[in-house]
C-alpha cells in the first residue's frame, strides 16, 4: 500500500487530472520544486561535464560521462512534468536561478569525486522525501532520479577510495572534505525555515531542515572519519560553527 508523507491537509494521491483543482499553495510549492530541478539539473550537468577529461583513466572517464548524461536526463525528466501539465516550461523557470550549490567551483578530480560522494548524497536524502510526495508523477520522477543518484554517489566513493592510496591523493581528499561538506550541509536550507514548514504542511517533505541535516551529517561522518581518516566533530552543529553560517536559501537538487 502506498504510504505518502504525513500532511496537515489529509491530502492523498494527486494525479495530473486533478492537479489544477488542488489548493493554490500546494500547486505553487510543487511547481517551485519542479522548476528548481529543471534549472539546476541542467546547470549541474554543465558543471560536471568539465570533469570528464579530468578523470585519470578511460573507465572513469566513461563513468563520469554517464553521470553527466544522466544529469541532463534529470533536467529533461522534470521538464516533462511541466509539459505534461500543459505548462510552458520556459515561462515557469524564467525567473528561477540555479541552486547556490553549484556556485562553488569544481576545480579538480578530487573535488568532483568528493562532490558526488557528499553533495549528491545530500540530494539523495532529499529525494527520499520527495518519493513520498502527494503528486504522483513527481514521485515517479524522483524515484527514477534517486536510483541514478545512488550510482553517482557510488562513483564518488570509488574515486575517493582510489585517491586515498597515495599521500598526495589523501591531502587532496582532506581539503575537498572541508570544501564540500559545508556545501552538503547547507543544501538542506536554513534552520526554522518557513518554506520547509509549508512543504511539510502539504507532505512535500517529512522532516525539518535541521533534522535532515543532522541525519545526513551522522551518516557521512561515520565513513569520513573511519575510511577517509578525516576527524570531524560529533554533531553537524559543531561542524557548522567551524565553517560559518548556512545559506538561508540553499537546497541541492542533484
Amino acid at each position: 500500500m502506498l504510504k505518502l508523507n504525513p500532511n496537515a491537509e489529509s491530502l492523498g494521491n494527486v494525479t495530473p487530472a486533478d492537479f489544477q483543482a488542488q489548493n493554490e499553495e500546494f500547486r505553487k510549492l510543487q511547481l517551485n520544486i519542479i522548476a528548481i530541478h529543471v534549472v539546476s539539473e541542467e546547470f549541474g550537468a554543465d558543471s560536471f561535464e568539465r570533469s570528464i577529461l579530468k578523470a585519470p583513466s578511460a573507465d572513469l572517464k566513461m563513468r563520469m560521462a554517464k553521470t553527466v548524461m544522466e544529469e541532463y536526463g534529470h533536467h529533461l525528466r522534470f521538464r516533462k512534468l511541466l509539459e505534461d501539465l500543459n505548462l510552458d516550461w520556459r515561462e515557469v523557470i524564467k525567473e528561477k536561478a540555479h541552486l547556490s550549490t553549484f556556485d562553488v567551483p569544481i576545480d579538480t578530480w578530487a573535488d568532483q569525486m568528493v562532490f558526488l560522494a557528499l553533495v549528491d548524497r545530500a540530494a539523495a536524502h532529499q529525494f527520499r522525501h520527495f518519493i513520498k510526495s502527494p503528486y504522483e508523477p513527481f514521485r515517479q520522477a524522483c524515484q527514477d532520479t534517486l536510483n541514478e543518484e545512488y550510482g553517482h554517489v557510488g562513483l564518488g566513493m570509488d574515486g575517493v577510495k582510489s585517491l586515498l592510496r597515495t599521500p598526495q591523493g589523501k591531502t587532496e581528499i582532506d581539503a575537498a572534505v572541508m570544501k564540500w561538506l559545508p556545501v552538503g550541509l547547507a543544501s538542506f536550507g536554513g534552520d526554522k525555515s518557513r518554506s520547509n514548514e509549508r512543504y511539510r504542511h502539504w507532505g512535500l517533505k517529512a522532516d525539518t531542515n535541521e533534522g535532515m541535516r543532522e541525519n545526513y551529517y551522522q551518516q557521512v561522518r561515520a565513513f569520513i572519519a573511519k575510511d577517509w581518516g578525516v576527524a570531524l566533530p560529533e554533531t553537524g552543529a559543531e561542524f557548522i560553527k567551524r565553517t560559518g553560517k548556512l545559506s538561508e536559501n540553499a537546497m541541492y537538487a542533484g
